[in-house]
């Protein structure tokens, strides 16, 4: 994530300046453009509201709510295999660890590459297994939701 913070100054540095009209401040008669990019570029807040709606996601796995699964932008064909995947192991917890440096986001769409853990339990024993998993997130009306889960 630390990454994505260094973007605007790179624009700063590569050359994209224009020229300000007369009477602009010095900064911005230097550097108009990346200004205006550096004013917009907000990642560490868009990186939150995408948190937030793998946060739902939890969530409703945790409670085992299809519904809420389907809020959070899960396809209705996902949310069947969920549904099943509930009903036939009722104990089963599913949680998902997501280093911030496995978010890639792009305009109106994000990446994240997480493992995600589930455990179920199987004859009285608790029986966890790790995978990887891929969240693709799209903005929609200012809102984040989860696009496709691989």
């Amino acid at each position: 994530m630390k990454s994505l913070g260094l973007i605007p100054a790179l624009f700063i540095t590569a050359g994209l300046a224009t020229v300000a009209a007369p009477g602009a401040s010095a900064q911005s008669a230097i550097y108009p453009a990346a200004a205006q990019v550096a004013a917009s570029w907000q990642p560490a807040e868009q990186a939150a509201t995408v948190q937030e709606a793998l946060n739902q996601f939890d969530v409703a796995v945790a409670s085992h709510d299809v519904g809420l699964l389907q809020a959070t932008g899960i396809k209705p064909g996902s949310a069947r295999g969920w549904q099943k995947f509930f009903k036939n192991n009722p104990d089963a917890t599913v949680t998902d660890d997501c280093p911030a440096s496995g978010l890639m986001m792009l305009n109106d769409t994000a990446v994240w590459n997480c493992t995600e853990t589930v455990t179920v339990i199987s004859e009285g024993k608790s029986v966890p297994f790790a995978l990887g998993i891929r969240f693709l997130f799209a903005r929609r009306n200012g809102a984040w939701t989860i696009a496709d889960r691989r």
